[in-house]
């Protein structure tokens, strides 16, 4: 896996949108269990709590470094632990699994037997809901880019990014590489390693054809963060047309 090079700005990064990643919370019931795959320094756990302090939290993450900076924040909170191990003992006990931002980061790093891996244990263990909130692209994606669009990109963006992406990724005339594109390119300080990772690995329609029959669709919204509007708009003078991002809670029947 490609190291992050600022872990303090890893972390802020990952604490922004937190409303927005919050979005089921109010849409469960009877949950008395909430596990926060990839929980990083825990700060999504803590703003969960803030909502529903009654639930007991289990953050879990295979980095070790993440999990020790993650229990010194928590300290002082007895319904928060953190695990390198999966919690499967806690599954079928009025239970979420909660995947922010953790799609992308599974097949960017993981083996294809580990990407399995993890669909078992999303689906398999019998959570009561799923929350996922990650980047996600539609088929109707990969189109050409707008022209028009491309040549602001090249002409204002940073060449040297602009090289290193194509390198990874090909063309930005592809809409989905110029997406992709404008989807890291604020992220200088960590760019080796986010310039290699693959936002959008799978579509919202592969992403749909994974949920089991067991499993329904409480809620889902498509959208593109007002916030990567408006600073796309501000630095390159472009409106970004597509959704990027999914917002999908599923039940168990």
């Amino acid at each position: 896996m490609n190291q992050i090079s600022d872990i303090s700005i890893y972390t802020s990064r990952m604490a922004k949108s937190c409303e927005d990643k919050l979005f089921f919370m109010n849409k469960i019931s009877k949950v008395k269990n909430i596990v926060d795959f990839g929980c990083a320094d825990g700060a999504l756990i803590r703003e969960m709590n803030k909502v529903l302090p009654d639930i007991n939290y289990i953050g879990y993450d295979n980095n070790s470094e993440m999990i020790k900076i993650a229990r010194n924040k928590s300290v002082d909170t007895s319904n928060i632990n953190y695990t390198n191990i999966f919690p499967k003992d806690i599954c079928n006990k009025n239970s979420l699994l909660n995947l922010s931002s953790v799609i992308h980061e599974i097949y960017s790093y993981c083996s294809t037997d580990e990407v399995k891996e993890f669909w078992d244990n999303v689906f398999l263990s019998g959570f009561d809901y799923v929350s996922i909130r990650d980047m996600c692209i539609s088929e109707n994606v990969y189109r050409l880019t707008n022209i028009t669009d491309y040549w602001k990109l090249i002409n204002a963006a940073d060449k040297n990014q602009i090289r290193d992406f194509e390198h990874n990724w090909g063309s930005l005339m592809r809409n989905n590489n110029f997406l992709h594109f404008l989807m890291k390119y604020k992220y200088i300080e960590n760019w080796d390693r986010e310039v290699k990772e693959n936002y959008f690995p799978i579509t919202l329609e592969e992403l749909l054809k994974k949920i089991p029959s067991d499993y329904e669709i409480a809620y889902i919204e498509t959208y593109c963060l007002p916030y990567l509007k408006s600073i796309v708009e501000k630095d390159f003078g472009i409106n970004i047309n597509d959704n990027t991002h999914v917002k999908l809670l599923l039940k168990r029947k």
